[in-house]
């Protein structure tokens, strides 16, 4: 395995994890104290505009990435820079028409529609609106640009490039409300800042993948036709995801009352930092993987496997006891005893953390491949699923109801990971060697603090 490469990507996401932490701690009560809870309550609903734009590439960006993974590995640039070129084609043209669409329908919003309040006016909300829009589909180019670095097996760069672009928009929303300006200065510095970094992707592309440039010369039809089905998958799983999330807590206030609510999110917050946690090591290896498995390199592919699987199922196995040991404990001094959480409802989550904090990791790998059809349909009807169990259970079981449907929607998509991971790799006797030989360097204590050592 590299270890250099594996330390530098490790210390890259890791860093990226620092600065948004940091980043979130301050801007928080500056914009709240600059701005007042009104306006800054605002921005916050605004801001969520990005956030989901962003997916608009419908899959195509982990798509293309995927399949550039494996074409370089092979040495075959013209092949990758092909998926490259065809995506850059598929996502503008969609970036083109989502911006002519939402673009149109703020146009003919009637008066009163778009968020008011003191000192930001229906000018200044439309306006922002726009921008922030601009900025949010702009946001797919970045990640199409992040991909071909980490397509190449550069993705400390990538990540340091992800988390310099966060860090510099922030602080320019927070200097420009310092100097004054509301939000919409502060979307304009926030589109101008991703221009700038954008272009400087592109030089960085130039001076380090002189083979894979961007642009739309080489895309084609029948490059097209292999990316869709995987791409449909990745958003499938991405908006599953996303509409699970949101919907769970919409649906827990309205069948169970608002103060059910904010244990639910206390609960689920903490319990969904472990799932962070555990994308340390699998979001740097799974270039790794998805290169060995292009080389057909079945052995290096399972040590880099077992890695993954060993390290996720340790660091799920003590969020879980963790969060039911001292969970409660935890919320209450938290939150100044604003908050009780119910065992019950720690205890579901304590179920759904040990599942997602398995199977993110290991879905990861899948990702790397192209092969997230095997999961992600199955997570979007689980979810659909949990929601409806919301509704059923909520009522009588108030937040609880919803801890269950998290522990059901992870376990069945956990379930779903290990089936694929189970017919495809696990009877290869290279891959299992390899696993082998992973386990046999984390077998002891020591061991394992030696080789998070190496790889941090």
């Amino acid at each position: 395995m590299s270890r250099k490469r594996l330390s530098l990507g490790i210390g890259a996401y890791a860093l990226d994890k620092v600065v948004v932490s940091i980043v979130q701690i301050v801007t928080v009560p500056v914009l709240a104290n600059a701005w007042g809870l009104t306006l800054y309550g605002i921005w916050a609903i605004v801001m969520t505009i990005p956030s989901f734009l962003a997916l608009g590439d419908f899959g195509i960006v982990n798509s293309a990435g995927a399949r550039m993974i494996g074409f370089i590995s092979r040495e075959e640039w013209d092949s990758a820079r092909a998926t490259l070129h065809t995506a850059w084609l598929a996502s503008l043209s969609i970036i083109l028409l989502a911006a002519l669409a939402i673009g149109a329908t703020l146009l003919v919003l009637p008066v009163g529609v778009a968020p008011t309040t003191a000192g930001f006016d229906e000018y200044d909300s439309r306006a922002t609106l726009m921008i922030l829009l601009i900025y949010g589909l702009l946001t797919i180019v970045f990640r199409l640009n992040t991909a071909a670095f980490r397509a190449a097996l550069r993705y400390s760069m990538a990540s340091l490039c992800s988390t310099s672009v966060y860090l510099f928009e922030n602080l320019a929303v927070v200097a420009l409300v310092l100097l004054g300006h509301g939000p919409l200065i502060a979307a304009i510095g926030l589109l101008a800042v991703r221009l700038v970094w954008i272009c400087g992707l592109l030089v960085l592309s130039h001076l380090h993948l002189p083979r894979l440039q961007p642009g739309f010369a080489a895309a084609s039809r029948s490059e097209w036709m292999h990316m869709w089905r995987p791409a449909l998958a990745a958003s499938a799983l991405g908006f599953g995801l996303a509409g699970y999330l949101q919907g769970s807590v919409m649906l827990l206030g309205a069948v169970a009352g608002p103060a059910a609510v904010p244990a639910f999110i206390a609960v689920r917050t903490l319990s969904r930092l472990g799932v962070q946690l555990a994308t340390l090591v699998s979001l740097p290896v799974m270039q790794e993987f998805g290169n060995a498995v292009g080389k057909s390199d079945n052995y290096r592919a399972g040590r880099y496997f077992g890695l993954v699987a060993i390290i996720g199922m340790l660091q799920a196995g003590l969020m879980a006891v963790g969060l039911v040991a001292v969970g409660q404990l935890f919320i209450t001094i938290w939150t100044r005893g604003a908050i009780i959480a119910d065992q019950n409802l720690i205890i579901f989550m304590a179920i759904s953390s040990f599942a997602a904090m398995f199977w993110n990791p290991l879905s990861n790998l899948i990702l790397a491949i192209n092969r997230q059809q095997a999961f992600s349909y199955a997570n979007l009807v689980v979810s659909a699923v949990g929601l409806i169990l919301i509704w059923l259970t909520a009522p009588a079981m108030g937040a609880a109801g919803a801890g269950l449907s998290f522990a059901i929607v992870d376990i069945v998509t956990l379930a779903a990971v290990v089936l694929f991971i189970a017919r495809n790799w696990l009877g290869d006797s290279q891959f299992r060697r390899g696993i082998s030989a992973t386990a046999r360097e984390l077998r002891s204590p020591l061991a394992m603090l030696r080789s998070l050592k190496n790889a941090v």
